[in-house]
């Protein structure tokens, strides 16, 4: 039995000829429909859908409604793929339409900003039972010309905001909190009372950039993560270990000074949307004139101290380059954390600070950093024989990276060479991103 998603992309695919089934649109998309002799349009878009997933529906439907500007359609796809995700229940919704009271839309028209995300053709009916104006004229007469008509509670009740999906409910928060519709003190006293709403069902309105100095939010689930946004992103040292001393103590800007020429330093904004390997490629492009990706590829792997750490780096790419595309988070190698000499001798008669090197970092959306180390026996052992003392300091050291926000996952590197071992990347970070909705 065909499921709803199934029957409305159908719908969708049905009014075109048999030569517009088979044409390239629908390929790029990923549906390829069979041809047959004496095969039905309904016949070859049912065989065409038969063998998608749920999951897949959903995707294609989404593809679909954007390039019609689907309403409907684009909310039966996307409450499939939030049907795993933390409800935002009816009650939030309410609480947050009583924080605007009486106005959603502050410096812009409410029927300009609820139209982008909400169909206002319907006619609404009287308490007679006639219908009237559409709910377009409504929402312009009540609360554009005459604010104060509705209340924003109202408003939501009209348009389907309490039963609709979180993106699009979450789309609609971005907008009534954008600058364009509130600014300075308004803005971020409207977002903070906002979250504390939004913060029982796990979500939050977050900074992600900036426009003209005003900051941009955008809506997404609560993340436990990292406080701040990164800073200082020293990594793929293919020598001693860098110097590190502060140009400047009050903005915390650092200078190396000594080892630079072995490491890479990334030096532009990192906002809480993580890092791509894309912004890495571009940024690389900037620095070093006539390069690319390759070469960008190469260096980082110059880095690399053992083939347990090239065959981790080396499937990454390998599996999610074309999959992920523009949206591949940038896979971090040797990273620094914390490495200050000058600190170091300071504390000559305790212990040195236990963590220095990342072997990998992601920087994830929702300021999410995930460390992964790949272990060899020096984890295990001091002059080659099994040591408490040094598995004691990784262990405390890790302690410590999580008490800070951070993932931390480690690998033996017997599990990273040999037959298997590029399933089992794959399948680490299959479960990893799924975790945190990359690529969703």
């Amino acid at each position: 039995m065909a499921t709803n998603l199934h029957s409305l992309i159908a719908g969708v695919l049905q009014p075109m000829t048999h030569a517009e089934l088979s044409e390239a649109p629908l390929r790029i998309a990923g549906l390829v429909v069979p041809t047959g002799e004496g095969l039905s349009k309904r016949q070859r878009i049912d065989l065409a859908l038969a063998n998608f997933t749920e999951e897949e529906l959903a995707r294609l439907a989404l593809k679909f409604a954007a390039q019609r500007g689907d309403i409907p359609l684009d909310e039966a796809g996307r409450k499939v793929l939030e049907a795993s995700d933390p409800p935002l229940s009816h009650i939030t919704r309410r609480d947050v339409a009583r924080i605007f009271g009486d106005d959603l839309a502050g410096e812009r028209g409410t029927v300009e900003m609820v139209g982008r995300y909400f169909p206002l053709s319907t006619p609404i009916e009287d308490f007679l039972g006639s219908k009237g104006r559409s709910l377009r004229d409504q929402i312009d007469r009540h609360m554009d010309h005459n604010p104060g008509d509705w209340s924003v509670e109202y408003l939501f009740g009209e348009i389907g905001a309490f039963d609709c999906s979180r993106a699009r409910f979450g789309a609609l928060l971005e907008e009534a909190v954008h600058p364009l519709s509130r600014s300075g003190e308004e803005q971020l006293q409207t977002v903070a009372a906002l979250n504390k709403v939004l913060a029982r069902d796990g979500y939050e309105l977050a900074q992600e950039s900036e426009l003209s100095g005003h900051p941009i939010f955008g809506f997404r689930p609560l993340a436990r993560g990292v406080g701040g946004r990164p800073k200082n992103l020293i990594f793929a040292s293919r020598g001693p270990k860098p110097e590190i001393g502060f140009a400047d103590a009050v903005n915390n800007d650092i200078v190396i000074l000594s080892g630079e020429e072995s490491c890479l330093v990334y030096d532009r904004p990192i906002s809480s949307n993580g890092l791509l390997w894309s912004e890495l490629v571009a940024w690389w492009k900037d620095v070093t004139p006539g390069a690319n990706a390759a070469n960008l590829g190469a260096r980082l792997q110059e880095s690399l101290a053992s083939d347990a750490e090239r065959k981790l780096f080396a499937t990454y790419f390998k599996a999610y380059r074309s999959v992920l595309a523009e949206a591949l988070p940038a896979l971090l190698p040797q990273v620094y954390l914390h490495y200050d000499p000058a600190v170091v001798k300071t504390l000559r008669h305790r212990l040195p600070l236990p963590r220095q090197r990342m072997d990998f970092l992601l920087l994830l959306p929702g300021r999410q950093r995930i460390v992964l180390e790949v272990d060899g026996k020096h984890h295990f052992s001091e002059n080659e024989h099994p040591s408490l003392k040094v598995y004691a300091d990784m262990v405390s050291a890790d302690r410590e990276l999580r008490l800070a926000g951070y993932e931390v996952y480690r690998f033996g590197a017997n599990e990273l060479v040999g037959d298997g071992a590029e399933l089992r990347i794959t399948d680490f970070f299959v479960k990893l991103f799924r975790l945190h909705r990359v690529g969703h």
